[in-house]
């Protein structure tokens, strides 16, 4: 069964009450007004051109006529993005990192429709994921770990995901889509996108505009698993921990977050994933944390100040 088969059985056949989301429509993403506010804020970001070799500079003078043209061929469904250009960036912890560039026009499409679907999908999401999201960020993920660290859960299992971002199914990903998204056409878009990124069915663009949504939407479900299996987990994209009380909570967690992540054609990466016990140092998102000795009132109380006094250091936003 084809990526395109898969997603439009998941979506004629599910019952109306597992509908998520009930939002945007292909005409609130081709606006001339939203495809405008895409321009500005790809124009902000800056970056290089895509596959195309068209950039930023070149498109502006004629991007008047040049979104007029992409909101018809958006619309007519005739629309087609170009190819994407790979590019690598050096890491902080060394090696290189690969980036997926889509053409400046495809950015501002992904923008518009990011634009478009973000605010009610975003609101739906779990409160676990704290990476890309409105109002929520790195602050807010180190406090999370601190407040958890203040109730006892001194046994943490840091945890990434092997490739996140190169293995994430397209097939799984466009039915889960299928259920948050209520406009085929949306869903149509998307996966022509979708073909650009990855290869063999796998994998989206680190770099495009409209990626970070759908690396959040696709760990949704672990999220909400973990949850239902009662672990406190902090996940920024692909870097979390889980909270635990003890050691054997932790092993236990572990192996749980392991076999939903399975499920999804993900795995953990075995040479950044340990489990830090009490008097250990934890690194999570380059912060580091003295993790609580014991548990106890005075281990609570300290854990307690060490968040406050973390958050007074950093923005909010």
């Amino acid at each position: 069964m084809t990526v395109w088969q898969t997603w439009r059985q998941a979506f004629r056949a599910r019952p109306k009450r597992v509908r998520a989301y009930e939002g945007a429509t292909l005409e609130d993403i081709t606006s001339l007004e939203t495809l405008a506010e895409a321009w500005n804020r790809v124009r902000a970001n800056k970056g290089g051109p895509g596959g195309d070799g068209v950039t930023i500079a070149e498109l502006a003078p004629e991007i008047e006529r040049s979104l007029e043209a992409l909101s018809t061929a958006l619309l007519a469904e005739t629309y087609k993005p170009h190819k994407i250009r790979r590019a690598f960036i050096r890491k902080a912890s060394g090696g290189r990192r690969p980036l997926s560039i889509p053409a400046v026009i495809d950015r501002v499409a992904q923008t518009a429709a990011l634009l478009a679907l973000e605010p009610a999908m975003d609101a739906r999401m779990s409160e676990t994921s704290l990476a890309y999201r409105i109002g929520r960020g790195t602050p807010q993920a180190i406090a999370a770990v601190r407040a958890a660290q203040a109730q006892g859960l001194v046994w943490t299992v840091d945890a990434d995901i092997k490739s996140y971002f190169d293995t994430i199914w397209h097939r799984q990903l466009m039915t889960d889509l299928a259920i948050w998204i209520d406009d085929e056409r949306i869903l149509r878009l998307v996966l022509k996108w979708l073909r650009t990124f990855g290869w063999r069915g796998r994998g989206v663009a680190q770099g495009a505009p409209i990626s970070p949504i759908l690396a959040n939407l696709y760990l949704h479900p672990v999220d909400r698993l973990m949850a239902t299996m009662g672990w406190t987990m902090v996940r920024y994209a692909d870097d979390f921990v889980v909270l635990t009380a003890n050691a054997k909570d932790a092993s236990r967690a572990m192996k749980d977050v392991e076999r939903f992540l399975r499920g999804r054609g993900l795995a953990l990466n075995p040479e950044k994933t340990r489990i830090v016990g009490p008097g250990a140092e934890l690194v999570f998102l380059g912060v580091t944390m003295s993790v609580p000795m014991a548990e106890g009132p005075k281990a609570h109380a300290q854990a307690s100040n060490d968040a406050s006094d973390w958050l007074e250091t950093v923005p909010s936003g």
